[in-house]
């Protein structure tokens, strides 16, 4: 799995261009990825689907584990929704911590997720969550089918955002609830993260990420990683509004991440540039 020149040079151009004068009611997808073609969003799935879910498959549980942030929105959609609903997990992953919290909470679940492996290992973490392998901008399954559609830790690898919320939206039922979390390009310091994933490796730098994928395949341990480009990109929360409001969806309300990990409810609309992590709750 090789980028294309066409598409390592697109990349490092980004990397130079005039930030400031974004429209910063465009989410970094649309003004940065989307002029890229269509090219680069199937080079981001790929990753994801084929060299990320091998480090996540174990990384989520032994380095992340169940986090206070975590357990706040499980217990937030536990208030929200009665037991016995039908939730899914967009972006299921292995199905820690959420799914399998879900289900053993009283929960029909189920779960869709772009890798393979991590479908397979969450079939093997709890049977009883009936999860597949798909994409979250192509959901396959009926309309209005679910009681709660979620998404933790995972919008900042979608290429297509939007098209991820309108496919959560398609299949939530009436009165349910679409609940999904977000990267607040907004926050200085996640913009700043950003920015310097933009910046390609030189010197030694490379040398090292070389160095390592070499050892990996004289050891035969992990899986190299030859790309240069970034597949983890922030959100503008303004774009959201914006995309919601020609969608004429105003039942909405936005939680903030605080310090403590705690969730509280700060409106509708706002920059938020004082928190890294937004939660937006639709009620459809």
């Amino acid at each position: 799995m090789y980028l294309s020149m066409k598409w390592i040079v697109g990349i490092r151009a980004a990397g130079n261009l005039n930030w400031s004068k974004l429209n910063r009611n465009e989410s970094l997808v649309q003004t940065y990825l989307y002029q890229m073609g269509n090219g680069l969003t199937v080079e981001r799935k790929k990753y994801m689907r084929d060299i990320y879910s091998k480090y996540w498959i174990t990384a989520r549980e032994k380095i992340y584990g169940f986090m206070e942030y975590d357990k706040n929105l499980c217990n937030y959609i536990c208030e929200c929704i009665p037991k016995g609903k039908k939730l899914i997990g967009v972006a299921v992953g292995t199905g820690y911590p959420f799914a399998d919290f879900f289900q053993k909470a009283g929960y029909i679940v189920h779960g869709i997720d772009i890798s393979p492996e991590l479908i397979d290992k969450c079939r093997q973490v709890n049977p009883l969550i009936d999860c597949k392998v798909g994409d979250a901008e192509e959901l396959d399954y009926s309309d209005n089918q679910f009681d709660c559609t979620y998404c933790f830790h995972s919008t900042w690898y979608f290429p297509n955002l939007n098209r991820a919320i309108d496919e959560m939206l398609r299949v939530t039922r009436a009165d349910g609830y679409v609940i999904f979390d977000v990267q607040n390009a907004n926050n200085k310091e996640i913009y700043k993260a950003y920015r310097e994933r933009l910046v390609p490796e030189r010197g030694v730098k490379k040398i090292i990420r070389y160095s390592k994928n070499i050892c990996k395949i004289i050891l035969r341990r992990g899986t190299p990683d030859w790309h240069n480009f970034c597949y983890e990109v922030p959100t503008y929360p303004e774009s959201i509004y914006d995309y919601f409001r020609q969608k004429n969806i105003s039942n909405f309300c936005v939680l903030v991440k605080k310090g403590d990990e705690s969730l509280e409810a700060e409106g509708n609309t706002g920059s938020f540039k004082e928190f890294g992590r937004l939660v937006f709750v639709l009620e459809k």
